[in-house]
């Protein structure tokens, strides 16, 4: 990290609601996200301060949770209204704690408030968010993570983060859900492990002012010197719906949203025990038509092969079912540092682990810094990848209408393999028929292991979707490895034959040695003779 991003981001963390202001006006659109006027400035009285938050959580048509944190134990209040300069309601309570959360209730869907809190007289500054608009009407997520800093730079946070966080500001999204990987890694003192999620939620609490964030927990962010998870700064940096669980579900405008548990003690990489179980349950039980399922580690992973949900294939292809059976819209993860997008059987995978970590090159690309925006409405969902520059890396539009997508995973296309693999093939849709060939020989209707020959082969694979159009793509290995062709041809053949050829043999070799004799015998004869 260099120099100059650590002294501004001192200076980041002494500025004024003035400054703020500056920035943010700056970033989103006019009337979008609005900064807190000079007026509204912290007011400490009797030394104490707001030293965290204020920000929205849980928010829904009617509802949201304002939550802060105080240096002393204070009463709580919230005030708020329709414009940054009334705020005409109030909610209060006369409990000295901490940690604050107040609940706003009888709000209007779909609209922006304004509003302030208040802690024994020390007032924050004026942000705003919005409420959730009607079931079933427009919304903007925003999806990121994997922001953790390296080994040599933790605690401090990577300066693309920061930055990825004013881009997202400036979206004036209405959600934000985040995949896990927060921070690098905890030790064993309570103090140090503070000033570590400190370095985080001073950045995403200048998002947090405005929009509700919610997050998955990731490997990086339970890791201790002792190998004993720890889940409690996740819990104090994230509100999460059925607190103190780390899985849990909520709705949000007509949408089900499910966050899931990856790092599950003695269930690492997996998801099972009791969580399949609730997941099971909660899937099958919600009547939304639309679906969001969250999580850390990916399905199908193209840099942690074998390390994410893949760890057991066969509860992979179980929750991988459950997911098309209960039609699931999408699966977003992290892990990965990367963007990827793969489509199976319907279900979109995102893998969306760019928001700072330091990126993972791999032969299916994607290896930039990145956060993803996504645009539901009831006819569609789009999905936008947005480069920490602020240009667009790939999009994609549900319903997919195109044709079949065919992609391979493990074993990427013009690798070299070992002999007898089996290539993983993925279909965007379920297809009517799908045929696949070695190096053009017959077709079967699943695909075969790799021939076991070195050199290179390709496997073509051919789709035919509902419409009756049919899709085509070509896959290119090299085999490295194989026994030699030529050695392995005799030996067989000497094996073989064996001792049934000998017998032969022998007959030959008896009949060329009376030949020899005859002639031999004949040529002294008509010597003498001579």
């Amino acid at each position: 990290m260099s120099p100059h991003w650590r002294k501004g981001f001192v200076v980041l963390l002494l500025l004024t609601g003035t400054a703020w202001a500056v920035v943010t006006l700056s970033l989103a659109e006019p009337h979008t996200v609005t900064a807190p006027a000079p007026q509204d400035s912290h007011q400490p009285a009797a030394g104490t301060t707001v030293v965290r938050g204020p920000t929205v959580n849980f928010v829904t048509n009617s509802t949201a949770m304002i939550y802060w944190v105080t240096s002393d134990p204070t009463n709580s209040t919230v005030q708020y209204g329709l414009a940054q300069n009334t705020l005409s309601n109030a909610e209060s309570s006369t409990d000295t704690v901490t940690e604050h959360r107040v609940w706003l209730s009888g709000l209007e869907a779909g609209t922006r408030y304004y509003y302030k809190v208040i802690s024994n007289g020390t007032e924050s500054d004026t942000y705003n968010f919005k409420t959730a608009p009607p079931d079933g009407q427009p919304f903007k997520m925003i999806v990121l993570g994997d922001n953790r800093p390296g080994q040599d730079t933790a605690p401090t946070q990577p300066q693309v983060f920061s930055e990825i966080i004013d881009l997202v500001t400036a979206e004036d999204p209405d959600i934000v859900v985040m995949t896990g990987d927060y921070v690098y890694s905890l030790t064993s003192d309570d103090k140090a492990n503070e000033n570590i999620w400190e370095h985080f939620t001073n950045i995403t609490d200048r998002l947090g002012h405005y929009v509700p964030i919610y997050g998955v927990i990731g490997n990086h962010d339970i890791r201790t010197p002792t190998g004993v998870r720890n889940d409690k700064y996740f819990l104090e940096a994230f509100e999460m719906p059925d607190e103190p669980k780390t899985y849990g579900s909520f709705d949000f405008a007509g949408v089900h949203f499910i966050l899931l548990d990856t790092e599950q003690e003695a269930y690492e990489g997996r998801i099972a025990g009791p969580q399949w179980d609730w997941l099971v349950n909660d899937l099958t039980q919600a009547t939304e038509e639309m679906k969001f399922v969250f999580a850390h580690r990916p399905l199908y992973p193209l840099r942690h092969i074998g390390s994410a949900l893949d760890v057991n294939k066969d509860e992979r292809a179980d929750l991988q079912q459950l997911l098309e059976d209960t039609n699931v819209t999408a699966f977003f993860a992290g892990h990965d540092h990367l963007y990827n997008r793969l489509t199976v059987n319907g279900v979109v995978h995102i893998i969306t682990g760019g928001a700072g970590a330091p990126p993972y090159e791999t032969p299916w690309g994607g290896a930039f810094y990145h956060y993803l925006r996504v645009e539901v409405s009831p006819q569609s969902v789009n999905f936008t990848a947005v480069r920490a520059d602020g240009t667009v890396a790939e999009t994609y539009s549900l319903p997919d209408r195109g044709p079949i997508e065919i992609e391979e995973r493990v074993y990427a296309n013009n690798t070299q393999v070992r002999p007898g693999v089996v290539p993983e093939i993925y279909f965007s849709r379920v297809p009517v028929a799908k045929l696949f060939s070695w190096d053009g020989g017959a077709n079967s209707t699943e695909p075969s292991a790799i021939p076991a020959v070195n050199g290179e082969h390709y496997l073509d694979v051919y789709v035919r979707d509902e419409d009756g159009v049919w899709s085509h793509a070509r896959f290119v290995y090299t085999v490295v490895g194989a026994p030699n062709e030529t050695t392995s041809s005799t030996t067989e053949s000497t094996t073989a034959t064996g001792a049934s050829a000998f017998v032969p043999a022998i007959a030959i070799g008896v009949a060329v040695a009376v030949v020899v004799v005859v002639v031999v015998v004949g040529a002294l004869r008509r010597r003498r003779a001579g």
